[in-house]
């Protein structure tokens, strides 16, 4: 087991921005690839102090996806320029791009989340797609970002939607590990898997607890220490679950159902962590939880998270659609694998989940 517990240096105040040319300087760094969203760095811009002019910086807009072709197109970038650091800003995809073009190198990375949507900004992972936006695998890289920079007034006037999909991505974090710590024998406890089993715990209690209260504060514009407790869970304590706990605390079977649906672009418009909070339920069919998937209902119809195929824009869809998705779920291949029960999991067992949760959910509902 290999624990990687997060960024070197992590830095959350409503001016971490202003260690960047000292942490530049430092480092004696002479020219870096920014690489950003446009939309992040219009939120940003306000908070950002100048390039020191010594420093040679390269600006590098996101293409939209972290692909191959993204990738490479940046690595060219970077190795045309010399580059000596890369700083990603904005969303998961442009700093799981960013971790992709350094890792392996000699470049320094330096990560500034602006929305709080997952833990990509914490963990030492990349989640690759294609250029459509379908899902082709995660790399668990050997490095972590060197700097970490987040400010929270930037994430509380990012969008919404985001923080509630972060909601949904970071709970999981509990369900996918629950049972495989669970069935974990004591003398097989390190410290590191205590660590990562109790962040998970605290993902779960901080969600359900603060989660309703928060969102109304972010839609007020209020920066209250609720609010911050939920960002700062997505985003730091998400990340020491997989960061600690490595296997048994990586994402499973609610992440296998997210990767599964990419394959059907009516699907696109959904954010990551609101497939993965849709993933949640169906593995909790999986494990024969029924009532946990009731218990939480409320709280998905709270927040807006999608609770069935219709929600997800799937709504009316034929039974080899659902096969379909149920057969790249369960593959082999897939982190669906880290789910320990008796028997494998197989496409009609995700079949069979998916229409416990469509039954279910249609029962509360009516």
């Amino acid at each position: 087991m290999i624990s990687q517990s997060g960024p070197q240096r992590y830095i959350s105040d409503n001016k971490a921005y202003d260690e960047l040319p000292g942490f530049m300087n430092k480092l004696k760094v002479r020219t870096v690839l920014f690489l950003h969203g446009e939309k992040s760095l219009a939120a940003a811009q306000p908070y950002l102090p100048a390039w020191p002019d010594d420093v040679k910086v390269v600006d590098v807009p996101f293409g939209g996806e972290c692909s191959f072709e993204e990738i490479d197109r940046v690595k060219a970038i970077a190795d045309e320029n010399d580059v000596d650091m890369v700083i990603g800003l904005g969303g998961g995809k442009v700093l799981d791009t960013s971790k992709s073009v350094t890792t392996g190198t000699h470049r320094y990375l330096v990560l500034i989340p602006t929305l709080a949507s997952n833990c990509s900004p914490w963990s030492a992972i990349s989640v690759h797609y294609k250029e459509t936006g379908e899902h082709i695998n995660h790399n668990i890289y050997l490095e972590t970002a060197n700097l970490m920079l987040l400010n929270p007034k930037v994430i509380l006037n990012s969008p919404i939607e985001y923080f509630v999909a972060g909601i949904g991505d970071t709970l999981a974090k509990f369900y996918e590990s629950e049972l495989i710590f669970e069935q974990l024998p004591e003398d097989q406890y390190t410290v590191a898997l205590t660590i990562s089993r109790q962040m998970a715990n605290n993902c779960k209690a901080v969600l359900l607890k603060n989660s309703i209260g928060a969102v109304a504060d972010m839609k007020a514009g209020r920066l209250t220490p609720r609010w911050r407790q939920i960002a700062e869970t997505i985003i730091v304590m998400a990340g020491t679950v997989g960061g600690w706990g490595d296997d048994y605390g990586r994402a499973s079977g609610a992440h296998a159902i997210h990767d599964a649906l990419t394959i059907f672009p009516a699907t696109a418009p959904h954010l990551h962590g609101a497939k993965v909070a849709y993933g949640i339920l169906v593995l909790l069919a999986i494990e024969n939880k029924v009532d946990d998937i009731r218990n939480l209902l409320p709280f998905y119809h709270k927040l807006g998270l999608p609770t069935n195929l219709a929600d997800l824009n799937l709504g009316g869809i034929a039974d080899s659609d659902i096969e379909k998705i149920a057969t790249a779920a369960a593959d082999p291949s897939t982190q669906m694998h880290f789910v320990p029960t008796e028997e494998p999991i197989t496409a009609e067992v995700v079949k069979n989940a998916m229409l416990t949760v469509e039954d279910v959910t249609a029962a509360v509902e009516e």
